[in-house]
């Protein structure tokens, strides 16, 4: 069965923008070409969408097409992927607001202008957030995108469509009961596959996980942290990534210290303080000035 449905994010949406992190993360579960982005899109059950999204728009007048292909879709299930799509990849979220607020901050605004209409893409559930968070603990984004696709290539359930490969990501129950020195043929450290496979086995024992997206920052951070594994930077990063929580500040997050040197010329590494201390002219938007400061180079 196949849907094809017009969205129209907020403007300005540049789509093109939008997406174009994907050339410097290579996510297996991915596909853009600059013009079309492709995934499979999970459901309930074991059941999955392939999922294509095109821009027929303009950055400020946008709308995309979003084509649904699936024997698994019905009006209510596509119904429910519209929202999902609309939050994961930010499409009402107003960026003028964002612009405003930040305007006197003129090395963030200036980013804004220069990236204008980039909008956030976050991982479609807060289990692959932290699950993506732990792989990338302390190893460059290369490395945490080839150990992606280990665990994907293993454990992932792998579809073939239209000449290419894609996979859907393996749900808690399907990591709970694995074998931690496994993970070592893709480079995965057994530690963190420990971390990765206790909070799966967590969750398939009853922990619910999504429910701590009703909490506020500090409440899902403080239960976060009680989890073996997931320190402040990993439970920080699930919080943009997995929540889109755009006034949380990862100030230990490399990328960003990094970011910050670029936009605010200095010549040092700036330290944690001096990165709180600057987070601090960006509030409400933390997050977000966070998102460009990593992806807006």
């Amino acid at each position: 069965m196949k849907y094809e449905i017009d969205l129209y994010p907020t403007p300005p949406y540049d789509f093109q923008r939008s997406f174009s992190f994907l050339k410097a993360r290579p996510d297996p579960m991915d596909r853009f070409d600059g013009e079309i982005f492709q995934r499979i899109w999970s459901l309930e059950n074991k059941q999955w969408a392939f999922l294509s999204l095109f821009s027929v728009g303009t950055i400020k007048s946008p709308r995309l097409l979003l084509i649904l292909e699936s024997d698994f879709l019905t009006d209510e299930t596509v119904g429910g992927i519209i929202r999902q799509i609309e939050t994961v990849y930010c499409l009402n979220l107003d960026l003028s607001v964002f612009h405003d607020a930040i305007k006197k901050e003129i090395q963030i605004f200036t980013l804004t202008q220069n990236f204008l209409g980039m909008k956030p893409a976050l991982e479609p559930n807060l289990f692959e957030a932290l699950v993506w968070a732990i792989t990338g603990q302390q190893v460059n984004l290369a490395f945490a995108c080839a150990v992606k696709t280990g665990m994907l290539a293993r454990y992932g359930e792998r579809i073939s469509l239209k000449g290419e490969v894609f996979y859907r990501h393996p749900d808690p129950e399907d990591l709970a009961n694995l074998n931690p020195t496994e993970w070592r043929a893709f480079k995965s450290s057994a530690r963190k596959a420990e971390y990765i496979i206790g909070l799966a086995k967590m969750i398939c024992n009853g922990f619910d996980l999504e429910a701590l997206r009703h909490r506020t920052d500090d409440e899902i951070v403080a239960h976060l942290t009680t989890l073996r594994g997931i320190g402040r930077w990993t439970a920080e990063y699930a919080l943009i990534r997995g929540l889109g929580r755009w006034d949380t500040l990862p100030a230990t997050d490399a990328g960003l210290i990094n970011g910050v040197r670029r936009a605010y010329e200095l010549d040092h590494r700036p330290s944690t303080e001096e990165i709180v201390t600057i987070g601090e002219r960006w509030r409400p938007w933390r997050g977000l000035a966070t998102y460009y400061l990593w992806w807006a180079k």
